[in-house]
């Protein structure tokens, strides 16, 4: 049996088919398209959600405390909707705390670290967490010997699960399916309007259509018909360039929010690794910060044969100030201190809080005269100030340490051991003074550190 169509069924066929399949192919690579983008911006946010837990949990693992990191657990849970589990385990796969029902009970998944895994509508992410211990390192040997890599010298505290409800994933899904139906349907329905006008000019329009359509289809999404072209499929052509402008439009802003997203997780890690290397009362670097800068300046001092210094400070009787005054007037000198004594330093200057009342300096570039000269500084200005208090006002003095270091031994713990030596013999003979530790001769051996 033979089907004959008439010139109409048959001009519907040449413009209707085409236009067909044109929308599917484009609805088709716009659904993969913004799946794919989609998915990548949860993979990232559920990467960086529980890099930035593991970065907070890394102290309470350090020190074991199962309330702290339950605390933290229950807070990163609540301050995301999506987070389903926000859990913690041990190196060897114990649970430590968990936060929300995990989907593997009391055992930890095999993840690969970093690789988020889809289960059970879930993104699931294992993230490790080292501690920011580093061993010293020998620079004597460092040039006969490989360099170690970032992690050498750290221990493996625990892992951080974090798991992710995709429940918006599965809505947007089907809002894309709906919008795609009605989008073929006003795409047949448009097809059918314009056959009754096509004419014997509609293939070579339909080619440069469909290349615009393969085109966007691989992600090309900047192509567009040439309208002026077009001839009759003219509509048509408006329509593509329409629905490709739209495409473009929603990766646009999908790029602009993954783009949003990653800023504000750089900045939220900013803010901890700053917060990290901080101390919390004087605004100074902590011990951890001195300990990583005071390496980097040994290790430049070394390289170009600059001269370096390096400043012990302790309040003098500071524990007497906390007990007569309280500690509300022991922080206020603490902060006193530390404004007064940076701004007699250079911008190159470094000052660091490592303990109680201790403080250092490290002055790069500056020999023990020179690093005398600014203790001196800062003891005189010390001694003539008056720290307003309520009540009243207070006075303090700092006793002063200098050590430069010695290139024949170059290790951090000796330098400190001797800028130490010196802060005691300061505070033996009498307080509010500064000593110069000594330059020992080559080969001699380093004395232990006073208690």
């Amino acid at each position: 049996m033979t089907i004959r169509f008439g010139i109409r069924m048959r001009l519907f066929l040449a413009a209707a088919l085409p236009a067909i399949l044109a929308i599917l192919v484009l609805l088709q690579g716009f659904l993969i398209r913004h799946e794919r983008i989609l998915t990548e911006t949860l993979n990232e946010h559920a990467q960086g959600m529980a890099q930035q837990v593991a970065n907070a949990a890394e102290f309470a693992l350090f020190t074991g405390s199962q309330a702290a990191l339950q605390r933290l657990a229950d807070g990163a849970r609540a301050s995301d909707q999506h987070a389903a589990v926000v859990a913690f385990w041990t190196p060897a796969g114990e649970l430590i705390a968990a936060s929300g029902q995990l989907s593997y009970g009391q055992r930890l998944p095999v993840l690969e670290p970093g690789q988020p895994l889809l289960v059970n509508a879930r993104l699931l992410t294992r993230v490790p967490i080292w501690s920011a211990e580093l061993t010293e390192p020998d620079l004597f040997s460092a040039a006969a010997t490989p360099a170690v890599s970032a992690m050498e010298g750290r221990r493996l505290l625990g892992h951080v699960l974090v798991e992710l409800e995709l429940d918006i994933l599965q809505r947007q899904r089907g809002e894309l399916l709906a919008w795609a139906l009605v989008a073929t349907g006003s795409g047949l329905l448009f097809a059918g309007l314009l056959s009754a006008l096509i004419a014997a000019s509609v293939t070579q329009p339909l080619g440069r259509i469909s290349m615009v359509v393969s085109l966007l289809s691989r992600g090309v999404l900047g192509a567009r018909v040439d309208t002026r072209r077009a001839g009759v499929l003219r509509l048509l052509s408006e329509g593509i360039n329409t629905m490709a402008a739209g495409l473009a439009s929603n990766e646009a802003m999908l790029r602009e929010r993954v783009e949003q997203a990653t800023e504000e997780l750089r900045q939220q890690k900013e803010q901890a690794e700053h917060k990290a290397r901080t101390d919390p009362l004087t605004g100074v670097p902590n011990r951890r910060a001195f300990t990583e800068l005071a390496r980097v300046e040994i290790e430049r001092a070394l390289r170009f044969g600059q001269p370096l210094a390096l400043i012990a400070i302790d309040l003098d009787r500071f524990k007497s100030i906390n007990d007569g005054h309280g500690h509300a007037v022991g922080d206020a000198v603490l902060v006193d201190f530390a404004t007064q004594a940076q701004a007699q330093l250079r911008i190159i200057d470094q000052i660091a809080r490592i303990g109680g009342e201790e403080f250092v300096v490290v002055l790069p570039g500056t020999d023990a005269k020179g690093a005398q000269q600014v203790a001196e500084r800062i003891r005189r200005l010390l001694e003539q100030r008056t720290l307003p208090i309520p009540g009243g006002t207070l006075r303090y003095t700092s006793s002063f340490g200098v050590a430069e270091l010695e290139p024949q031994h170059p290790g951090l713990d000796r330098w400190l051991a001797r800028a130490d030596a010196a802060l005691y013999a300061a505070k033996g003979n009498g307080r509010n003074r500064v000593e110069l530790a000594p330059v020992e001769p080559a080969g001699s051996q380093a004395q232990a550190p006073l208690a």
